[in-house]
């Protein structure tokens, strides 16, 4: 064997032997690839529960806004663990009404949440879906949410619900001023993301109000199984979340290594196919129907927006609860409480009517509680014979914050006791008010009954002085 042959042998001995050695302690010519750090990326949404005004109270807002306080406790973990928070523009309004009132704590609260470039959501996070549903007329652009709440329309993201929509409806979501969701991966199967519709099952199972699922094990479960950057939404009912069980699952999540990076929404254009489930098809219809009434009847009002802006503040907090439980009867009670319009335009009923003549006016007072001019028509009806109205329709403008008389012309036709029905509608003829009752006693002709009566008795006192007078004087002759 020649030197080099040696040489190139020996090479190839060390060569291998170096192989060997490194394959077992580990060594490798090839360079090493880093597993990627684990970050999440984690939205919290602060949205009001349902209340029986449209603004929240200054109550409402401090005790929520104050040191254990729901939005308190959820902003303040939010924010020191770098979460995104997604706060309904509900409260954002609420705040704004109490101008120079605003409590110096709730003022704060809200100072510390804009610091850090939240996320809008619809009205009572009122699901884009359902907004978008309607026919053309009657949708619901993000400017007229802007108008509602004085947030910029372009701010609006929009959070659907999953129970409700079609593919349809989703081309729409653009023409109404939508950019960007917060969808899941049920719904949004086809999407990129989303966050995952099951982890924010197992957060609710922990965070919710009397849950005995720990919080610490369900954040232990998520790091354990996540890698990369992980989207997480903390569910969007404000009724599933117990503030200080959040608190200690994003302290656990968070505990360590693991860095928050900002949500992202995704942009409306890049969203896939909706797979909607739990679709409650006839509430939804129900709902629908109202709302078209409500921008039908605004029309009585010279300014539409008195009537429309609070019936529309009412629909979306129902709109963000679709797919909840309790969602349909909620949708029936609200509509047995909106079918009438009273709280806008409304008869005022003094005391009982008593007719003394074969004709005579009833006054009835129509009052108008908005800050617009609003015409209505009046309608009276007679409920029995007893009266005749020949006119029973007036149309009347009521000027606004105050009240307007209208006077129906009656006839009597007998006496005694009877009812009128008197009703509100649109021009149109669309019923505003319930019906109201006006009891009227009839006691007509009575003052030809008492004339005759009073020329009865001065006729028998007149003939019995005459007849006295003759016999007096036949007495003397």
């Amino acid at each position: 064997m020649s030197a080099v042959e040696k040489t190139g042998a020996a090479r190839v001995r060390a060569g291998f032997t170096f192989a060997v050695i490194a394959s077992l302690i580990g060594l490798s010519s090839a360079p090493v690839m880093a597993a990627p750090a684990t970050t999440f990326s984690v939205v919290v949404p602060i949205v009001a529960v349902q209340s029986g005004s449209e603004l929240l109270t200054v109550e409402e807002l401090a005790a929520a806004t104050s040191p254990g306080g729901i939005w308190h406790d959820l902003s303040s973990t939010a924010i020191a663990h770098g979460a995104t928070i997604a706060v309904d523009s509900r409260i954002i309004a609420s705040i704004a009404e109490l101008g120079d009132d605003t409590p110096a704590g709730v003022a704060a609260w809200l100072s510390a949440v804009t610091d850090t470039a939240p996320l809008y959501l619809p009205w009572g996070n009122a699901d884009p879906l359902v907004l978008a549903s309607f026919a053309a007329s009657y949708r619901i652009s993000t400017i007229a949410l802007s108008k509602i709440s004085d947030i910029p329309a372009s701010d609006f993201v929009g959070w659907p619900t999953g129970s409700a929509g079609s593919n349809r409806s989703l081309p729409r979501l653009r023409t109404l001023g939508f950019s960007s969701l917060i969808v899941d991966d049920v719904a949004f199967p086809d999407t990129v993301g989303t966050f995952s519709a099951d982890v924010t099952d197992q957060i609710r199972s922990a965070i919710a109000p009397g849950s005995t699922v720990s919080p610490r094990s369900v954040a232990a479960e998520i790091r354990r199984t996540s890698s990369g950057n992980t989207v997480i939404a903390l569910p969007r009912n404000p009724r599933d979340i117990d503030a200080l069980r959040a608190a200690v699952f994003l302290d656990a999540l968070f505990a360590g290594s693991p860095a928050a990076t900002r949500f992202r929404p995704v942009p409306v254009e890049d969203v896939g196919q909706i797979s909607a489930h739990g679709v409650p098809p006839a509430a939804l219809q129900t709902l629908a129907r109202q709302h078209r009434l409500d921008r039908i009847v605004s029309s009585i009002a010279s300014d539409p927006s008195v009537i429309s802006t609070p019936r529309l503040q009412r629909f979306c907090v129902l709109a963000g609860m679709v797919g909840q439980d309790g969602f349909s009867s909620s949708v029936r009670s609200y509509v047995r409480s909106s079918e009438t319009y009273d709280e806008f335009v409304s008869f005022t009923v003094g005391a009982d009517f008593t007719v003394l003549a074969d004709s005579a006016e009833l006054p009835l007072t129509v009052s108008n509680s908005t800050a617009s001019d609003i015409t209505v028509v009046a309608t009276i009806n007679a409920v029995s014979g007893i009266v005749s109205i020949a006119n029973p329709q007036q149309t009347v403008t009521v000027p606004a914050g105050a009240s307007a008389q209208v006077s129906v012309p009656m006839v009597s036709v007998a006496n005694g006791k009877t009812s009128l029905r008197a009703t509100l509608t649109t021009v149109g003829g669309i019923p505003i008010s319930e019906p109201v009752y006006v009891a009227i006693d009839v006691q007509a002709e009575w003052e030809g009954l008492t004339l005759l009566a009073f020329i009865g008795v001065v006729s028998t006192i007149l003939s019995i002085g005459i007849v006295r007078t003759v016999r007096d004087r036949r007495a003397r002759s």
